[in-house]
């Protein structure tokens, strides 16, 4: 049963490679939260 879950998990990931390649284009990594805690941004949420 190891070996099918072992399977399905490099499946999926070759699969998510395979279609980022096949794109041509990776994910947007111009934003992460990281950014608004070094600039001390706080989320602006006045319900």
């Amino acid at each position: 049963m190891g070996y099918v879950f072992t399977f399905i998990v490099l499946f999926v990931v070759f699969y998510i490679i395979f279609k980022i390649i096949r794109s041509g284009n990776l994910p947007s990594n111009n934003y992460t939260p990281f950014d608004d805690l070094v600039e001390g941004e706080v989320d602006k949420d006045d319900d």
